[in-house]
């Protein structure tokens, strides 16, 4: 299936309930051009029932043979696409819309940046591929290298990465579109998978949340948030029938989804820490036939990236206050 992915601009490592704008680029997975922009905007204070949230007209940038997991390479400011069926991975020029074609050795479909950003990880368990790829991207376009998964899972969806994991190893979910699958960790040396949920309904797209210090997760019509050791902390489901793919979060406590029959999801839970929370702000609305998956706005990848000298500041700052935010949750419940 080819996707829809979104990147969204800004970074920072303090709450920020309120008025929110963002560029978005994302595709679309039928019909003619398949990458576009838009700008998100939100005005209200993170309350339901407050506020509006609106999209603008999609702007259309190119059409690759091709669609689905869309990031940003962070050596050139580059869009990543994974090619589907292609056995290949797109770099597109966000500006001109020219892409060149980087050998992903298997069909590849959502993607994700590794940490140092020197290459991107693909996922196939849509294409049926019991594979994941690691293409080079310092420079660009190498020979890539394919490794077996196997363990508690035989296919990999989405890995992310995420802080306190050991080196080499990183979170994946396994799940379809209908999103009933596991979660866990893989050694992406080995492809050896370790489930920590099985059998969970959400387990298609994921992305790491600094704000929060969890992982927060979708598939099918229901979004929930996860500690980093397995614990589920919060869900929401939205309608039934809707097939929610690839998300990302602003870092200030807000979340953009995709869902496949054409939703764009909105959340703001800066005031709750808690995304499935009665009193957040949430918009469900219809946006674009075919919308998928989502690319990120924080973390490697991401489309504003911190300079290096600020890179170890910047995570004390976001570790420590998830960690604070964390604790206040608790004594709450």
């Amino acid at each position: 299936m080819a996707t829809t992915a979104m990147l969204f601009a800004g970074l920072a490592s303090t709450a920020r309930a309120g008025a929110v704008i963002d560029t978005l680029y994302f595709t679309t997975y039928s019909g003619g051009e398949n990458i576009w922009s838009t700008t998100a905007t939100y005005s209200g204070n993170g309350n339901a029932g407050n506020g509006t949230f609106s999209l603008t007209t999609p702007t259309g940038i190119a059409q690759t043979p091709g669609a689905d997991g869309i990031v940003e390479n962070p050596n050139n400011g580059q869009l990543l696409v994974g090619g589907q069926g292609t056995g290949s991975i797109y770099q597109v020029n966000p500006t001109n819309g020219n892409y060149v074609t980087l050998p992903a050795g298997m069909n590849t479909y959502e993607i994700t940046v590794g940490p140092s950003g020197n290459h991107v990880w693909g996922g196939g368990s849509e294409g049926n591929a019991s594979t994941i790829t690691k293409v080079p991207l310092n420079p660009t376009g190498g020979t890539p290298t394919v490794v077996t998964v196997s363990g508690a899972s035989s296919e990999v969806t989405h890995i992310t990465f995420a802080p306190g994991l050991a080196p080499g190893t990183a979170f994946y979910t396994d799940g379809a579109d209908s999103g009933l699958g596991d979660f866990g960790t893989i050694n992406l040396a080995t492809g050896v998978t370790t489930a920590l949920l099985t059998n969970v309904p959400y387990a298609h797209g994921m992305v790491y949340d600094p704000f929060t210090g969890d992982l927060i997760l979708a598939g099918g019509d229901t979004i929930a948030q996860v500690s980093t050791s397995g614990t589920v902390l919060s869900t929401l489901a939205l309608n039934p029938g809707q097939e929610l793919d690839q998300g990302a979060v602003t870092g200030n406590g807000q979340l953009y989804w995709a869902d496949n029959t054409g939703n764009l999801v909105f959340i703001d839970y800066a005031n709750t820490g808690l995304i499935g929370a009665s009193t957040d702000f949430v918009s469900n609305n219809f946006y674009i036939n075919s919308l998928d998956d989502i690319a990120p706005l924080v973390g490697s990848g991401g489309t504003n990236v911190p300079e290096p000298a600020t890179l170890g500041l910047l995570g004390f700052g976001v570790t420590a206050l998830a960690a604070l935010r964390r604790r206040a949750h608790l004594r709450s419940r």
